[in-house]
């Protein structure tokens, strides 16, 4: 029975690749086909005119939020992970990302 497994795997990622390739092909051949309409260049309900120009984001206020996400998300997986190791490598690793993150905020700071 143990034998089998490698030649069920190989069949079983075939056929549901094979189902999904037919899901897809009937679904883009049965699904309703728009046409470009003036609804979506047409004012607002109110009357009023859309933003002539795009909005614009603060791309710095954005990288320094994605970078702290970044440091907790990898204190988050090193603390889980490093459970079984011994006792002081999680105190460790957390004090060495509260350090880059504290280094970070001076730095925002002095900026």
């Amino acid at each position: 029975m143990i034998t089998d497994i490698p030649f069920v795997l190989p069949l079983v990622f075939g056929v549901s690749l094979a189902a999904a390739l037919i899901i897809y092909r009937v679904g883009g051949r049965i699904s309703a086909k728009g046409t470009q309409s003036e609804g979506k260049t047409a004012a607002y309900s109110c009357g009023e005119q859309g933003p002539s120009r795009e909005a614009k984001m603060d791309l710095e206020r954005f990288l320094t939020y994605a970078v702290y996400f970044l440091i907790f998300d990898i204190l988050a997986f090193v603390t889980m992970t490093s459970f079984y190791a011994s006792g002081f490598m999680p105190v460790v690793y957390s004090l060495v990302v509260l350090t880059a993150v504290g280094m970070l905020v001076l730095a925002l700071r002095k900026h």
